[in-house]
């Protein structure tokens, strides 16, 4: 048998492997995660996030499959995803945000996160992924002392 042959039946035998592994799944009750509720989902982040305490600002996407909510203190941005069968729980704080962006109803969050780099969410209207996209700013990066030096010895030069 030559080398080309042996290569393909591999191949075959792989992709043969992965498809039962996937009919598999199905068979058993492959299931996605759906939040219910806002309190479903403030359920998911008081299990997860010690001590956290969450605000009436919250908002649940259509879809139900994510949640931003603002701590009662306003300290931490608290954000629930449905992913799979399990959720993605974060509590955000002041640094953890690089941007965020707000386009029509769709808020994009870029986070420093290399587990969740992007999170994108589809809040329902237009005017609430602005309000949230100010709300969230709060949570972006302060400029360190250093790199604030560094940016005024660029301007006057």
């Amino acid at each position: 048998m030559n080398e080309g042959m042996t290569y393909g039946l591999a191949l075959i035998g792989a992709a043969f492997g992965i498809g039962l592994i996937v009919l598999l799944n199905v068979a058993m009750g492959w299931t996605r995660l759906q939040l219910d509720s806002a309190a479903a989902a403030q359920r998911f982040l008081m299990r997860d996030v010690m001590g956290f305490r969450p605000g009436a600002d919250a908002v649940l996407t259509p879809d139900r499959r994510g949640y931003l909510c603002l701590e009662t203190d306003g300290r931490r941005l608290g954000l629930v995803l449905a992913r799979g069968d399990k959720a993605v729980v974060r509590a955000l704080v002041a640094g953890d945000v690089r941007s965020v962006q707000a386009q029509g109803s769709v808020l994009t969050i870029l986070l420093h996160d290399y587990t969740l780099p992007r999170v994108v969410l589809d809040v329902g209207r237009d005017g609430q992924a602005q309000d949230w996209a100010q709300r969230i700013e709060a949570f972006v990066r302060v400029p360190t002392r250093s790199s604030r030096t560094e940016a005024r010895h660029a301007e006057s030069a």
